[in-house]
């Protein structure tokens, strides 16, 4: 509540003259009362920050009518007839609360408090309201105008805006750079040397018209602009939930093929949207779409704060389908966007309501692996044993400290939320079971088990969790080892209850009931506040509804800046006061109405903007028109792109000749050597962990909503390309697929596999010294004393990929007979029926001995049986063993003879039972002059060894012209 100068006092007395028009001559006395004590204060020290002329509303809240006094703001009602004590306006101006005083600045005389309290005590007698007048009209925010479509191309728009500057479009790009311009911006590949010649020949008027309809019809589409949209639904395979970093999603990529499947499809965009937020509402959905719910379950989870996960939820939704940052207005109305507090606590009440199923929905048909429901039914058996033990003890606990509870519940009338919290604290209570006792619950101390996690302590938090984590690992195995396809699903709980308002944030201080509703600014509000539900489906509908003029909008301009590296509205995610203004807004209006006419189908969008002179005009430089518009806003060329990560990864598997092209299936990790030769959008992404590759290159967190990837220049980048192994690998690869022997066509072959076109006559000339130079000897690879692998009925069997810090047997795990066995440098585990085998290789006949010590971890809440160590000579058998559950055992041996070639196999087998089977054993053998140490000597496969032709093939991926679009 600021304070106003005298004029300002009498311009809002005439501004309240006309809001209490129509008040009868006669008045009460509380009436006079209200007008001539009550009123007056409230013009002079409140309405510059309560009323409709206030720059910005705060807290919800208005003083200068009844309704809105009536109404309250975001902490609820304000006032409370008859109750003074009890009324948060008279709280503030006796400033008793230390978390509100008000009005900001000296505060009001003790007279002036004295009529307020009078006021209220009286019943808060108020006039009723004339017709509002605004102090003075608020500003319009373009993007919630309705979309008129205007007459005209998407060139005609373009050259009215350079005719206004006096510029003109730059002229058509050569037919070259418009094939690999058109092919990586729908596919995110390349088109061969055949298929560039192919269409440089085709001089039929519908050539380039038919190259488009192709690639859109291709399945590589989907993949190209799925990986898009996992950037909006910010998708990752991994749970990371700030404590259990790595935690997989048993099905998380099955979101992640139902978006590719879906956009092959053309599925129209608004039934897209649909799907995603409430497919499980949607009456006789079609149940392979309920794993669109995955846009809403596979964001960020934050177990001991459910407002911090729901509040991702929220911001997805809204910067992601409407382009405004309403997670903004969550501890005070939205600063600068027409969003209040209210209105973020509506949407709240939905995303709120909402839990994982029991049993999440079948998708398909596979052979499920049996073992596993025995083993998730024993995990959660276990679960439902701790709670039902610590409920029990935790309601003891309670009914011994009545006596304190009682004395709490007095001592706490009067105060306010943030006072009470205060005074839990200090007294050592629990703030669930204090508030049982203030609403006067019967028997308040025995808190109901479903009700367990409001009572629990920190240990029970923890060890529930780890139990949680424990049944999604096994399900996460599952998943992986072959179990049928699931949808990572969300449900309605069975009775939602709305929100209120979080008083700044804080949960333990609610303030206004908050029934779910569509936004304000979009024609929401509590007197049409969503019934079915916890309104899910409502605000589905809400957003796709044509009278919505964000969603259209939105999804074109996403859909126009990864064709031309810059968004119409360069804030892509931010449509409010703070973003940027279109640069052509009849262009984004006319092609969002066009959408919705379309039948919302986003292949008609692209057509339209890949057929445009606009899309397919050069990327030359002119300084003149630099010199008008100098970030090319108004597009008087086409913007020079860089590949993106992905696409860059996968045009060099198809340049090495080996790009797979299946689409779907289980996430394979991106930093396993050999390689995977799957497309970059099935790799595995996990939280809090982006592989070097990707995070170098500018790869979108998954953590939060990504709006755009922003493009930078460093050092990384060109490291990877010198030193990288996947680099290497492919380079190796393109060389060996090089089948000529004369050098000038060794050379012409890897141009045309590598940059999809012949060598110039310079090139080649160049090519052919460097390949007909003095060949290098190749050195032979030297292989250490350490093998890596598993042992079952007594065959070692070596692990064939290596990822990032450990062997394992497949680019997922489990992966067939290997299992979830693997090594690290000092760790391990074995498999479910398999023993997982560090094996040392005698280099010569000698005395050693054996160090190290075995050791096996259990949690707070132990399982499993632990593992056995073996030591095992292939001459001399078994020389000892160990068993450790939970604990550790020394392996110390001497005067062990083994003879050149003998091998020592440090085996762990996993016992009866294969959960908790994570042990570390890092063991060293030494003799007398030498020791071979498993933690140091540890590595991964033997790097490449490139000949000369790829070395050549290394030199052109490291060329801009296969690092950029053009």
């Amino acid at each position: 509540m600021n304070c106003e100068t005298i004029q300002g006092m009498r311009a809002h007395s005439e501004i309240l003259a006309l809001c209490w028009a129509g008040v009868a001559l006669a008045q009460s006395p509380a009436l006079d009362h209200f007008e001539t004590k009550i009123r007056p204060v409230l013009v002079a020290r409140c309405y510059g920050c309560h009323s409709a002329g206030a720059a910005a509303i705060q807290g919800g809240l208005r003083l200068d009518s009844t309704a809105a006094m009536q109404r309250g703001g975001n902490s609820g009602p304000v006032v409370l007839a008859g109750d003074a004590d009890g009324s948060v306006l008279i709280r503030s101006i006796r400033r008793t609360d230390k978390s509100l005083q008000m009005p900001p600045g000296p505060g009001l005389s003790k007279e002036v408090v004295a009529d307020f309290e009078r006021w209220v005590k009286d019943g808060a007698v108020m006039p009723m309201d004339a017709a509002p007048v605004r102090a003075k009209a608020g500003k319009t925010l373009w993007s919630l105008q309705k979309p008129v479509r205007q007459p005209g191309s998407i060139d005609d728009f373009v050259k009215k805006g350079l005719a206004e500057k006096g510029l003109a479009m730059s002229s058509e790009a050569d037919r070259r750079t418009l094939i690999r311009r058109v092919s990586i911006d729908v596919t995110g590949l390349a088109p061969t040397a055949a298929e560039t010649e192919a269409f440089m020949a085709d001089r039929s008027p519908d050539a380039y018209g038919t190259l488009v309809d192709r690639l859109l019809a291709s399945p590589h589409y989907g993949e190209r602009w799925g990986r898009h949209w996992l950037d909006v639904a910010r998708y990752a395979d991994s749970v990371n939930d700030s404590v259990n970093a790595g935690q997989r999603y048993p099905w998380s990529y099955t979101y992640r093929d139902w978006v590719i499947s879906a956009l092959n499809a053309d599925m129209p965009y608004d039934q897209f949207v649909l799907y995603q937020l409430a497919a499980d509402r949607v009456p006789n959905v079609d149940k392979k779409h309920l794993a669109a719910l995955g846009f809403i379950r596979l964001g960020r989870e934050f177990p001991k704060s459910q407002p911090e996960t729901v509040d991702d939820r929220i911001d997805a939704s809204t910067r992601g389908l409407l382009g405004l940052t309403v997670a903004c207005a969550r501890c005070h109305d939205h600063k600068y966007d027409p969003i209040p507090t209210k209105d973020y606590y509506s949407l709240y009440s939905i995303f709120s309501n909402l839990r994982e199923p029991e049993e999440l929905p079948v998708l398909g048909k596979a052979a499920e692996p049996t073992v596993y429901a025995a083993r998730l039914a024993k995990i959660r058996a276990a679960q439902d044993e701790y709670r039902k033990r610590r409920h029990a003890e935790m309601v003891a606990f309670f009914q011994t400290q009545d006596a304190e509870y009682q004395k709490a519940t007095v001592d706490a009338k009067g105060l306010s939320n943030p006072e009470i919290e205060e005074l839990v604290r200090q007294r050592q209570l629990n703030l669930h079971v204090l508030n049982r006792w203030r609403k006067e619950v019967a028997n308040p101390s025995a808190v109901p088990l479903a009700e367990f996690e409001q009572i629990y302590t920190e240990g029970d938090s923890n060890n529930t969790r780890a139990l949680r984590v424990r049944y999604n690992t096994m399900l996460a195995q599952a998943a992986y080892d072959g179990a049928v396809p699931r949808a990572m699903a969300i449900e309605d709980v069975p009775e939602p209850v709305a929100a209120h308002v979080f008083v700044r944030g804080n949960a333990n201080n609610p303030g206004a009931l908050t029934p779910p509703h569509a936004l304000t600014c979009l024609g929401g509000g509590e007197d049409n506040a969503f019934r079915e539900g916890s309104g899910r489906l409502e605000f589905a509908r809400s957003v796709v509804d044509k009278v919505n003029p964000l969603t259209a909008r939105v999804i074109v301009n996403r859909v126009w800046m990864h064709h031309f590296g810059m968004g119409l509205v360069p804030t892509p995610s931010d449509f409010g006061f703070r973003g940027d203004l279109p640069s052509h807004p009849e262009l984004l209006d006319t092609l969002a109405v066009e959408l919705m006419q379309s039948g919302w189908s986003l292949k008609r969008l692209h057509r339209r903007i890949l057929t445009s002179a606009v899309y397919r005009q050069g990327s030359g430089n002119n300084e003149a028109a630099r010199a008008v518009d100098p970030e090319n806003r108004l597009l008087w060329r086409m913007n020079r792109r860089r590949l993106e990560i992905e696409s860059l990864r996968d045009n060099m598997l198809l340049a090495a000749g080996r790009l797979d092209r299946g689409v779907g299936g289980l996430p394979f990790s991106l930093a396993a050597l050999p390689s995977s030769p799957r497309r970059s959008v099935y790799g595995f992404v996990e939280r809090g962990r982006i592989p070097a590759m990707l995070s170098a290159f500018d790869f979108s967190s998954p953590d939060q909503h990504a709006p755009l990837r922003f493009v930078t220049t460093v050092p990384q980048q060109a490291l990877f390309f010198l030193n990288s192994p996947f680099v290497m690998e492919q380079a190796v690869r393109a060389g060996a697929e090089v089948k000529s022997r004369e050098a000038d066509a060794q050379v012409g072959e890897l141009y045309r596999a590598i940059l999809g076109r012949s060598p110039a006559a310079g090139e080649l000339i160049a090519g052919v010294r460097f390949v007909s130079g003095e060949t290098e000897k190749l050195a032979a690879t030297e292989t250490g004393a350490w093998q890596y692998g598993v042992t079952e009925r007594g065959r070692f069997t070596a692990f064939p990929v290596f990822n990032a810090d450990r062997w394992q047997g497949g680019y997922a795990s489990p992966a067939g007979a290997f299992s979830k066995a693997f090594l690290r440098a000092t760790s391990g585990e074995p498999g479910d029926t398999t023993a997982v085998t560090r094996r040392w290789v005698s280099p010569e006949t000698v005395t050693i001995a054996i160090d190290g010590s075995l050791r096996h971890n259990q949690g707070a809440v132990p399982y499993g049986d632990g593992v056995r160590g073996r030591v095992v000579s292939s001459r001399q058998g078994e020389l000892a063993s160990w068993v450790v559950n939970g604990s550790s055992a020394e392996t110390k041996m001497a005067g062990i003879k083994v003879e050149k070639g003998e091998t020592l196999d440090f085996i762990v087998d996993p016992r009866k039972d294969p959960e908790s089977d994570g042990f570390n054993w890092a063991p060293t053998v030494k003799a007398a002059s030498q020791s071979w140490s498993a933690k140091d000597d540890f590595v991964g496969p033997p790097a490449a060894r490139p000949n000369v032709l790829a070395r050549l093939a290394h030199v052109l991926f490291q060329t801009n012209e296969f690092a950029f679009v053009e």
